[in-house]
Protein backbone atom coordinates (compact mmCIF):
# COMPACT_ATOMS: atom_id res chain seq x y z
CA UNK A 1 0.00 0.00 0.00
CA UNK A 2 1.70 3.20 -1.19
CA UNK A 3 0.21 6.94 -1.93
CA UNK A 4 -0.53 6.22 -5.40
CA UNK A 5 -2.43 3.90 -4.34
CA UNK A 6 -4.72 5.31 -1.62
CA UNK A 7 -5.08 8.59 -4.41
CA UNK A 8 -6.49 6.31 -6.57
CA UNK A 9 -9.09 4.39 -4.39
CA UNK A 10 -9.83 7.98 -3.05
CA UNK A 11 -10.66 8.65 -7.12
CA UNK A 12 -12.81 5.70 -7.81
CA UNK A 13 -14.93 5.86 -4.20
CA UNK A 14 -15.32 9.76 -4.44
CA UNK A 15 -16.26 9.62 -8.59
CA UNK A 16 -19.07 6.97 -7.16
CA UNK A 17 -20.63 10.38 -5.44
CA UNK A 18 -24.26 11.50 -5.93
CA UNK A 19 -22.99 14.77 -4.37
CA UNK A 20 -20.10 15.00 -7.52
CA UNK A 21 -22.67 14.34 -9.88
CA UNK A 22 -24.74 16.48 -8.57
CA UNK A 23 -22.39 19.14 -7.99
CA UNK A 24 -20.76 18.83 -11.71
CA UNK A 25 -24.12 19.56 -13.52
CA UNK A 26 -24.94 22.57 -10.97
CA UNK A 27 -21.60 24.52 -12.17
CA UNK A 28 -21.65 23.32 -15.47
CA UNK A 29 -25.31 25.01 -15.84
CA UNK A 30 -25.05 28.06 -13.56
CA UNK A 31 -21.31 28.75 -15.81
CA UNK A 32 -23.46 28.07 -19.16
CA UNK A 33 -25.83 30.54 -18.00
CA UNK A 34 -23.58 33.21 -17.09
CA UNK A 35 -21.58 32.92 -20.55
CA UNK A 36 -25.41 33.21 -22.66
CA UNK A 37 -26.77 36.01 -20.31
CA UNK A 38 -24.25 37.42 -18.26
CA UNK A 39 -23.14 40.11 -20.32
CA UNK A 40 -22.04 40.81 -23.70
CA UNK A 41 -18.75 39.05 -24.59
CA UNK A 42 -17.63 41.86 -26.75
CA UNK A 43 -18.00 44.24 -23.97
CA UNK A 44 -14.21 44.93 -23.27
CA UNK A 45 -13.93 41.94 -25.15
CA UNK A 46 -13.85 39.86 -22.14
CA UNK A 47 -10.73 41.55 -21.04
CA UNK A 48 -11.76 43.61 -18.24
CA UNK A 49 -13.91 43.30 -15.10
CA UNK A 50 -16.86 43.40 -16.62
CA UNK A 51 -20.42 42.10 -15.32
CA UNK A 52 -19.58 38.36 -17.32
CA UNK A 53 -16.01 38.70 -15.08
CA UNK A 54 -17.91 39.25 -12.03
CA UNK A 55 -20.75 36.73 -12.39
CA UNK A 56 -18.18 34.31 -13.22
CA UNK A 57 -15.73 35.36 -10.38
CA UNK A 58 -19.08 35.04 -7.58
CA UNK A 59 -20.04 31.97 -9.03
CA UNK A 60 -16.65 30.33 -8.60
CA UNK A 61 -16.01 32.19 -5.12
CA UNK A 62 -20.05 31.02 -3.68
CA UNK A 63 -19.85 27.18 -5.21
CA UNK A 64 -16.40 26.00 -4.89
CA UNK A 65 -15.77 26.23 -1.26
CA UNK A 66 -18.73 24.57 -0.94
CA UNK A 67 -18.26 21.50 -2.91
CA UNK A 68 -14.71 21.35 -1.77
CA UNK A 69 -15.96 21.15 1.99
CA UNK A 70 -18.55 18.87 1.88
CA UNK A 71 -16.89 16.48 -0.08
CA UNK A 72 -13.71 16.69 0.83
CA UNK A 73 -14.84 16.52 4.63
CA UNK A 74 -17.27 13.45 4.55
CA UNK A 75 -15.24 11.79 2.90
CA UNK A 76 -12.39 12.20 5.45
CA UNK A 77 -15.14 11.48 7.79
CA UNK A 78 -16.66 8.99 6.08
CA UNK A 79 -13.61 6.70 5.94
CA UNK A 80 -13.34 7.18 9.80
CA UNK A 81 -16.69 6.10 10.71
CA UNK A 82 -17.06 2.94 8.91
CA UNK A 83 -13.58 2.00 9.71
CA UNK A 84 -11.72 2.24 6.55
CA UNK A 85 -9.21 4.72 7.69
CA UNK A 86 -8.47 2.77 10.61
CA UNK A 87 -7.39 -0.14 8.38
CA UNK A 88 -5.56 1.84 6.09
CA UNK A 89 -3.23 2.65 9.88
CA UNK A 90 -2.62 -0.80 10.56
CA UNK A 91 -0.34 -0.92 6.87
CA UNK A 92 3.57 0.49 7.69
CA UNK A 93 2.95 4.08 6.47
CA UNK A 94 2.94 7.28 7.59
CA UNK A 95 -0.19 9.14 8.54
CA UNK A 96 1.06 11.93 6.24
CA UNK A 97 1.35 10.00 2.91
CA UNK A 98 -2.24 8.44 3.83
CA UNK A 99 -3.33 12.24 3.82
CA UNK A 100 -1.55 12.98 0.77
CA UNK A 101 -2.50 10.44 -0.85
CA UNK A 102 -6.29 10.96 -0.03
CA UNK A 103 -5.70 15.05 -0.92
CA UNK A 104 -4.75 13.88 -4.54
CA UNK A 105 -7.82 11.70 -5.19
CA UNK A 106 -9.82 14.25 -4.07
CA UNK A 107 -7.64 16.60 -6.16
CA UNK A 108 -8.45 14.84 -8.96
CA UNK A 109 -12.04 14.27 -8.73
CA UNK A 110 -13.21 18.07 -8.14
CA UNK A 111 -10.02 19.56 -11.01
CA UNK A 112 -12.18 17.29 -13.40
CA UNK A 113 -15.97 18.52 -12.36
CA UNK A 114 -14.35 21.97 -12.10
CA UNK A 115 -12.98 21.42 -15.61
CA UNK A 116 -15.77 19.64 -17.10
CA UNK A 117 -17.97 23.24 -16.27
CA UNK A 118 -15.10 25.61 -17.84
CA UNK A 119 -15.23 23.13 -20.61
CA UNK A 120 -18.42 23.38 -21.25
CA UNK A 121 -18.96 27.17 -20.98
CA UNK A 122 -15.74 27.20 -23.49
CA UNK A 123 -17.82 25.39 -25.86
CA UNK A 124 -20.87 27.58 -25.82
CA UNK A 125 -18.40 30.58 -26.14
CA UNK A 126 -16.87 28.95 -29.09
CA UNK A 127 -20.12 27.94 -31.20
CA UNK A 128 -21.42 31.47 -30.27
CA UNK A 129 -18.63 32.81 -31.98
CA UNK A 130 -17.78 35.08 -29.05
CA UNK A 131 -14.52 37.04 -28.66
CA UNK A 132 -12.98 35.62 -25.78
CA UNK A 133 -9.68 36.55 -24.35
CA UNK A 134 -8.12 33.23 -24.15
CA UNK A 135 -6.11 35.20 -21.29
CA UNK A 136 -9.20 36.19 -19.37
CA UNK A 137 -10.50 32.48 -19.94
CA UNK A 138 -7.27 30.53 -18.09
CA UNK A 139 -7.07 33.29 -15.80
CA UNK A 140 -10.55 32.07 -14.37
CA UNK A 141 -9.86 28.81 -14.80
CA UNK A 142 -6.11 29.12 -12.60
CA UNK A 143 -7.61 30.99 -9.47
CA UNK A 144 -10.84 28.59 -9.90
CA UNK A 145 -8.61 25.72 -9.67
CA UNK A 146 -6.38 27.22 -6.46
CA UNK A 147 -9.49 28.56 -4.63
CA UNK A 148 -10.54 24.74 -4.69
CA UNK A 149 -6.52 23.46 -3.28
CA UNK A 150 -6.94 26.18 -0.49
CA UNK A 151 -10.36 24.83 0.37
CA UNK A 152 -9.37 21.34 0.02
CA UNK A 153 -6.72 21.48 2.55
CA UNK A 154 -9.35 23.29 5.53
CA UNK A 155 -11.60 20.21 3.86
CA UNK A 156 -9.40 17.45 5.19
CA UNK A 157 -9.06 19.53 9.16
CA UNK A 158 -12.89 19.30 8.62
CA UNK A 159 -13.09 15.80 8.22
CA UNK A 160 -9.87 14.63 10.49
CA UNK A 161 -11.81 17.15 13.28
CA UNK A 162 -15.56 15.11 12.33
CA UNK A 163 -16.65 11.67 13.89
CA UNK A 164 -19.40 11.29 11.43
CA UNK A 165 -20.53 12.13 8.07
CA UNK A 166 -23.31 14.68 9.77
CA UNK A 167 -20.71 16.15 11.99
CA UNK A 168 -18.38 17.12 8.69
CA UNK A 169 -21.64 18.24 6.91
CA UNK A 170 -22.26 20.74 10.00
CA UNK A 171 -18.84 22.01 10.09
CA UNK A 172 -18.37 22.42 6.62
CA UNK A 173 -21.57 24.77 5.92
CA UNK A 174 -20.56 26.60 9.62
CA UNK A 175 -16.82 27.15 7.81
CA UNK A 176 -18.20 28.05 4.34
CA UNK A 177 -20.78 30.67 5.82
CA UNK A 178 -18.51 32.48 7.89
CA UNK A 179 -15.37 32.37 5.00
CA UNK A 180 -18.07 33.28 2.26
CA UNK A 181 -21.05 35.18 3.49
CA UNK A 182 -20.65 36.56 7.22
CA UNK A 183 -16.61 37.66 6.89
CA UNK A 184 -17.55 40.75 4.60
CA UNK A 185 -20.26 42.15 7.14
CA UNK A 186 -17.91 41.39 9.91
CA UNK A 187 -15.23 43.18 7.80
CA UNK A 188 -17.63 46.15 6.90
CA UNK A 189 -18.53 46.69 10.48
CA UNK A 190 -14.68 46.95 11.97
CA UNK A 191 -14.32 49.23 9.13
CA UNK A 192 -17.20 51.56 10.49
CA UNK A 193 -15.30 51.61 14.12
CA UNK A 194 -11.51 51.52 13.61
CA UNK A 195 -9.49 54.58 12.91
CA UNK A 196 -9.05 55.71 9.59
CA UNK A 197 -4.74 55.29 9.62
CA UNK A 198 -5.68 51.51 10.67
CA UNK A 199 -7.85 50.90 7.65
CA UNK A 200 -5.70 49.77 5.12
CA UNK A 201 -3.36 47.73 7.49
CA UNK A 202 -6.87 45.86 8.35
CA UNK A 203 -8.19 45.26 5.20
CA UNK A 204 -4.72 43.82 4.11
CA UNK A 205 -5.05 41.70 6.87
CA UNK A 206 -8.57 40.47 5.81
CA UNK A 207 -7.77 39.64 2.19
CA UNK A 208 -4.76 37.19 3.76
CA UNK A 209 -6.62 35.30 6.53
CA UNK A 210 -9.45 34.51 4.26
CA UNK A 211 -8.79 32.50 0.92
CA UNK A 212 -12.35 33.55 -0.32
CA UNK A 213 -10.60 36.89 0.15
CA UNK A 214 -7.16 35.87 -1.40
CA UNK A 215 -8.75 34.88 -4.42
CA UNK A 216 -10.92 37.51 -4.97
CA UNK A 217 -8.64 40.42 -4.53
CA UNK A 218 -6.16 38.58 -6.24
CA UNK A 219 -7.94 37.59 -9.60
CA UNK A 220 -9.52 41.22 -9.81
CA UNK A 221 -5.40 42.60 -9.57
CA UNK A 222 -4.78 40.25 -11.99
CA UNK A 223 -7.03 41.60 -14.58
CA UNK A 224 -5.20 45.08 -14.31
CA UNK A 225 -8.87 46.05 -12.27
CA UNK A 226 -7.54 47.36 -9.17
CA UNK A 227 -9.32 50.71 -9.69
CA UNK A 228 -12.81 49.13 -8.63
CA UNK A 229 -11.44 49.50 -4.98
CA UNK A 230 -11.87 53.14 -5.12
CA UNK A 231 -9.42 55.57 -4.33
CA UNK A 232 -9.29 55.09 -0.64
CA UNK A 233 -7.60 51.85 -0.96
CA UNK A 234 -5.25 52.59 -3.72
CA UNK A 235 -1.90 51.92 -2.15
CA UNK A 236 -3.83 48.58 -1.24
CA UNK A 237 -4.05 48.27 -4.81
CA UNK A 238 -0.23 49.23 -5.69
CA UNK A 239 0.92 47.22 -3.16
CA UNK A 240 -1.15 44.02 -4.76
CA UNK A 241 0.02 44.85 -7.85
CA UNK A 242 3.95 44.93 -7.06
CA UNK A 243 6.59 42.23 -6.39
CA UNK A 244 6.00 41.62 -3.08
CA UNK A 245 2.08 41.95 -3.16
CA UNK A 246 2.02 38.86 -5.37
CA UNK A 247 4.79 37.29 -3.41
CA UNK A 248 3.22 37.56 -0.40
CA UNK A 249 -0.29 35.83 -2.14
CA UNK A 250 1.62 33.15 -3.04
CA UNK A 251 3.35 32.44 0.30
CA UNK A 252 -0.17 32.93 2.03
CA UNK A 253 -1.74 30.64 -0.71
CA UNK A 254 0.84 27.91 -0.30
CA UNK A 255 0.16 28.41 3.87
CA UNK A 256 -3.61 27.76 3.33
CA UNK A 257 -2.51 24.47 1.90
CA UNK A 258 -0.12 23.33 4.15
CA UNK A 259 -1.17 24.80 7.57
CA UNK A 260 -4.28 22.81 7.61
CA UNK A 261 -2.88 19.61 6.47
CA UNK A 262 -0.24 19.61 9.25
CA UNK A 263 -2.60 20.37 11.94
CA UNK A 264 -4.58 17.02 9.99
CA UNK A 265 -1.79 14.71 10.32
CA UNK A 266 -0.49 16.10 13.94
CA UNK A 267 -4.16 15.17 14.97
CA UNK A 268 -4.39 11.83 13.20
CA UNK A 269 -0.79 10.76 14.56
CA UNK A 270 -2.09 12.18 18.43
CA UNK A 271 -4.96 9.77 17.91
CA UNK A 272 -3.61 6.87 16.68
CA UNK A 273 -0.61 7.45 19.50
CA UNK A 274 -3.52 7.60 22.23
CA UNK A 275 -5.33 4.29 20.83
CA UNK A 276 -2.22 2.61 21.22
Amino acid sequence: MNMLMIARHELKVISRSKWVFSFTILYTVLAITIVLFGGSAEEAGFTGFNRMAASLLNLSLFLVPLLTLLIGSTSLAGDKEDGSLTLLFTYPIPTSRILVGKFIGLLVTLFAVITFGYGAASLILFFSKASVSLHFFLLFYGFTMLLMVLFLGLAMLVGVLSSTRFQALGLSLILWAVTVLFYEFVIMGLAMVIGKQAILAMFTASILLNPVELIRVWTIISLDSGSIFGPHLYDLTVWSEGNIGQIVFALTAILWVLIPILISNSILKRGINHGA
